[in-house]
């Protein structure tokens, strides 16, 4: 089992900017135990001399009271500048640690963000951060200054008189092995109620955003996934909460064991003549001062255990491994092209690929609509294009060159997205097409407006062009949002550009716009487009239909697509079927 200082300490010092402020910070806060170790084993003498009107060591109670003096006057001053140290490293790493998170982040591939770590990232790095902090600032030091003190205390009763030296010495490790137990078992504790808490906040969260549907079915007040996931973090709760008290108990008990055992020692020792009274007086005020110190560490060690996910939450940030790229731009032979060779892949932890044997080659300057059941792999194509993942098999070139030999600078300037989810910031209308070319003038950004339909939002808008939109957009509806994403296509002028349509959701007039600023963007760019509508799927220049188990069922136009029947027949079916639905009156 790993002590909690040594452990955390070399984590700590990977997330410092400058490691060698831990290291002297440790330092000091050793040298603040070593003098406050020193002026209660300076008591020994001073009280026998005190006792006896006679000099110890040398001294007589005059003396040593000067050096108490001393070592107090110091203690302070170094105490003092510990914790100056500490603060400094719990700064520095407070301020290196947004820094390595904020690169790590930015170097993972898209994929590695359709895990549920939004919420997790935004808590650690705020209150949670600030929490991983104190580690440096009110934990590691007092740890390190006490273990010194309670080492000095140790060596210092050794040369008072052997037999007490002894007595602390086989007290610290029983202490150290009690502590080890106790911190067992709070992560023990922490372990098995975990699981059930995190379980427990995804089922809040599926409640909270499912209200609309629960609502309509009768069934708000009694989400029965959200009670049975209630109940299990419940029992898990109450069990770890039985093991977490059973170690914080060890603890204590051991601590005051421990100074009930050595005050009968000491008191034995002077009742049977192998101690003077006056030495065993002050033996009990030391051993007292001694237990008392072990408490301090136990004290921080739990709390450096309580951290202990938080660091291993940044540890799984930190650790996390992206994509490889060269270090230099590939050479782009195609500009505008995409080519899929025998292109397989499977989500980590699914059973089922979700795309198998893709071969496909979209020309520069065409239009290909991307058809086929839910569940076909029509959207992991395209992320397979932007290099969400890397493909289990095959290759994926854009512009005439593998992604995987591109940098993601170089890869994502030929690429502009818009999906279903689209994204805005929280800033103003304007600055939200902007992001699309930063560089663009204002005629360019208000002609992508124009061809996107966002100048008529802007015009409903109070404050118009300077409109704030939200967290996310939230102040625009879904149509409004998806406008402004493609505003910033348009502004961006990449040469290719993957849209998942989505207009199926979408009212007549946010429909239009979005179809003008498709046709828009297929007279300046290669468009693969997810299609979901009639006119989208006829008017592509090519068609890809994938079967419902992600492999490439046909490929063609229209009218060879409907002649061979098969998937995709059954496709166009559908959606004229579909489009002459009317809600009777």
């Amino acid at each position: 089992m790993t002590l909690p200082l040594t452990d955390i300490v070399a984590r700590m010092r990977r997330m410092l900017s400058q490691p060698s402020r831990l290291r002297g910070a440790l330092a000091v806060s050793v040298g603040a135990g070593l003098i406050e170790g020193l002026a209660l084993a300076a008591l020994l003498p001073a009280i026998s001399s005190l006792a006896s009107d006679d000099a110890v060591w040398g001294l007589r109670i005059g003396g040593w009271v000067a050096v108490l003096a001393v070592l107090s006057v110091a203690s302070f001053a170094v105490n003092y500048f510990a914790a100056r140290r500490m603060y400094d490293a719990a700064l520095d790493f407070l301020r290196s640690i947004h820094r390595l998170v904020g690169d790590q982040v930015a170097k993972q591939p898209l994929g590695w963000f359709a895990r549920p770590i939004s919420g997790a990232l935004s808590r650690l790095v705020s209150t949670e951060l600030m929490m991983a902090g104190e580690i440096l600032a009110h934990m590691l030091g007092p740890l390190a200054s006490r273990g010194t003190a309670a080492a000095v205390i140790v060596i210092a009763a050794w040369v008072w008189n052997p037999l007490l030296g002894l007595v602390l010495t086989v007290a610290a490790p029983v202490f150290v092995g009690i502590t080890l137990g106790s911190t067992a078992l709070l992560r023990r504790g922490r372990e098995m109620h975990e699981p059930s808490e995190i379980a427990l906040a995804d089922s809040i969260v599926e409640f909270a955003q499912c209200q609309g549907a629960l609502r309509s079915t009768g069934h708000s007040a009694d989400f029965a996934p959200l009670a049975a996931d209630m109940e299990a973090a419940s029992k898990a709760k109450k069990s770890a909460l039985w093991m977490e008290t059973g170690g914080l108990l060890l603890s204590g008990a051991a601590t005051q064991g421990i100074v009930v055992a050595l005050i009968v020692t000491a008191g034995s020792l002077a009742v049977d003549g192998v101690l003077e009274p006056i030495p065993a007086v002050a033996f009990i005020g030391l051993a007292l001062r001694f237990t008392l110190t072990l408490s301090v560490i136990t004290d921080s060690a739990m709390a450096l255990e309580s951290r202990r996910p938080l660091l291993d939450q940044l540890d799984e940030v930190l650790t996390a491994r992206p994509l490889p790229e060269p270090n230099e731009p590939a050479v782009l032979g195609a500009p505008g092209s995409i080519v899929l060779d025998n292109v397989g892949f499977t989500y980590e932890g699914s059973a089922e690929p979700a795309l198998q044997n893709i071969s496909l080659t979209v020309p520069p300057g065409k239009m290909v609509a991307i058809v086929g059941p839910s569940g076909s792999g029509k959207t992991t194509l395209a992320k397979l294009i932007a290099r969400f993942y890397d493909a289990d098999q095959g290759t994926v070139a854009v512009g005439g060159a593998s992604v995987a030999e591109q940098t993601t600078e170089q890869l994502m300037s030929q690429l502009s997205m818009v999906f279903q989810d689209a994204y805005l910031f929280d800033g103003t209308l304007w600055s939200n097409i902007a992001v699309g070319r930063p560089e663009a003038s204002d005629a360019e950004i208000l002609e992508a407006a124009e061809s996107a339909g966002v100048t008529e939002v802007a015009g409903r808008l109070s404050d118009g062009w300077d409109t704030g939109v939200g967290e996310g957009g939230r102040a625009l509806s879904g149509g409004e949002r998806q406008r402004v994403s493609l505003a910033r296509a348009l502004l961006k002028q990449a040469p290719i550009v993957l849209l998942d349509e989505a207009t199926s959701a979408l009212d007549v007039e946010n429909e239009a716009h979005v179809v003008h600023a498709v046709e828009q963007l297929r007279r300046t760019a290669t468009v693969v487009v997810i299609a979901h509508r009639l006119d989208t799927v006829v008017s592509a220049d090519t068609i890809v239909s994938l079967d419902e188990s992600g492999r490439l069922e046909a490929v063609g136009d229209h009218d060879e697509l409907l002649a061979a029947g098969g998937t995709y027949a059954s496709f166009w079916q559908r959606l004229r079927s579909s489009q002459g639905w009317r809600v009777a009156d």
